[in-house]
């Protein structure tokens, strides 16, 4: 299966974006609020994050058919 790996790493890097997501949540409670800039990123996180959801939907689309191989020439 060549696409384990693939499947692996977007699970790692998904792991990783959900502990960074709870920490910038216990930054906002704990430490300080919310600023516009905050603001501004966590649009541009949602749009990006509307994009990856497409992506991963298209993928389920992709019908199997490899590119024939042309015989290389004598």
């Amino acid at each position: 299966m060549r696409t384990l790996q693939h499947h692996a790493r977007i699970a790692t890097d998904l792991s990783s974006l959900n502990s960074r997501i709870a920490a910038l949540a216990n930054s906002f409670k704990e430490f300080e609020p919310r600023n516009a800039a905050d603001e501004a990123l966590i649009g541009l996180m949602l749009d990006q994050s509307t994009a990856l959801t497409a992506a991963a939907q298209a993928l389920l689309t992709i019908a199997y058919d490899p590119t024939p191989v042309e015989p290389e020439a004598p």
